[in-house]
């Protein structure tokens, strides 16, 4: 197995390396110490993936293939599940019944329970993200488009990771952009983009239907996540997972306008910081 050498000059001409964004590289990579440095600066999560699929993670910051540990590619664990409670009546399962399913590494619960069905959204929304990417490599409009794409297509990976795991799940990130700076393009896209808001219509063409339609499955996802995180005396209980989502909405409606532009040879001009 060959070493192929990953650069900080490579990472920047292929990825838009959003803050807190995920790479998957060859098992085979060795990154350079400008690279390491930069990865661990935004805090961008590194995978390894030998040729059989098997997904490895560093086990510190020196992002080197030699200290690496195989892991689920969901949940980044190296361990196994090995207590089965039933979440209903708490007590131990020794045989997994099909209508059940992991909510956590410790409980079973039925498969109709509300953050499966949340989780399910999720699934939906993460498949179709896929699907918009496939279908964006042969867009020729402005590589940014596609870049900030992957960068979202990153982030859904971290809501569904932080649903499982029940860990925070860190602000949204688009390329440079902050999830603030995100929020306010898409409230006054006419002042800070140069096109003004829009409703989808098909003159608008292909790829920006397929971005509306992810939006809408991550409006879908939204929704559901209220049900759960919104209790009946209006107290949000994962704020951090409502707001990622929302803002996530956005950032997929700023790029809807950012094809527009595109697609009428302009020049996307993103503000220099983020803005306040």
């Amino acid at each position: 197995m060959s070493e192929k050498f990953i650069t900080e000059t490579y990472l920047r001409d292929n990825f838009s390396l959003g803050w807190g964004t995920e790479l998957h590289l060859p098992l085979e990579s060795k990154l350079t110490p400008s690279a390491s440095q930069l990865i661990n600066e935004r805090k961008i999560k590194v995978k390894f993936m030998d040729a059989d699929g098997r997904v490895y993670v560093p086990k510190d910051k020196s992002n080197t293939i030699e200290n690496v540990k195989r892991v689920h590619p969901l949940t980044d664990s190296d361990q196994k599940p090995e207590a089965q409670i039933c979440g209903l009546c708490n007590q131990k399962i020794d045989n997994k019944s099909d209508v059940l399913t992991w909510l956590d590494s410790d409980s079973l619960v039925p498969k109709n329970h509300p953050r499966i069905t949340f989780r399910g959204k999720l699934d939906t929304m993460i498949s179709y993200a896929v699907l918009v990417q496939c279908e964006f490599e042969s867009f020729t409009g402005a590589q940014i488009i596609k870049n900030f794409i992957s960068d979202l297509r990153s982030f859904m990976g971290n809501v569904l990771r932080s649903e499982v795991k029940n860990e925070e799940l860190q602000s949204i990130h688009m390329g440079s952009l902050d999830e603030k700076t995100i929020h306010i393009l898409s409230h006054n896209p006419l002042k800070y983009l140069g096109h003004d808001h829009i409703v989808p219509e098909s003159t608008f063409g292909r790829w920006v239907a397929l971005i509306n339609y992810l939006r809408a499955l991550v409006r879908e996802a939204e929704v559901a996540a209220s049900q759960i995180y919104i209790d009946p005396g209006m107290k949000v209980l994962r704020p951090d997972i409502l707001n990622g989502l929302n803002r996530l909405s956005s950032a997929l409606y700023v790029i809807m306008i950012m094809i527009i532009i595109s697609d009428n040879n302009g020049e996307i001009k993103l503000p220099e910081e983020n803005l306040k």
